[in-house]
């Protein structure tokens, strides 16, 4: 027993597969850290940009009801060069 205890205490308490597995472990944790971090950054610029589409959409439907109302529609053709 006391050999164990030293063969243990020699490696941090850990075998060289344990320390391995919680190298791995503590890597993949980082990763999960960064693609959460990534994930909320986008989830902030996908409700940025529906909130700019929202407003976007609100001021084209008053513009075609305002276009309605007064009905008049210029063509621009004839002011284009060919």
């Amino acid at each position: 027993m006391t050999e164990w205890d030293a063969s243990v205490a020699a490696c941090g308490g850990l075998t060289a597969d344990e320390a391995r597995k919680n190298d791995g472990l503590t890597q993949l944790q980082k990763k999960v850290a960064a693609r959460t971090q990534e994930c909320t950054r986008l989830n902030h610029q996908l409700d940025a940009a529906a909130t700019a589409i929202a407003a976007l959409h609100h001021d084209n439907t008053l513009l075609r009801q305002e276009l309605e109302q007064t009905g008049v529609v210029v063509s621009l053709d004839h002011h284009r060069t060919r």
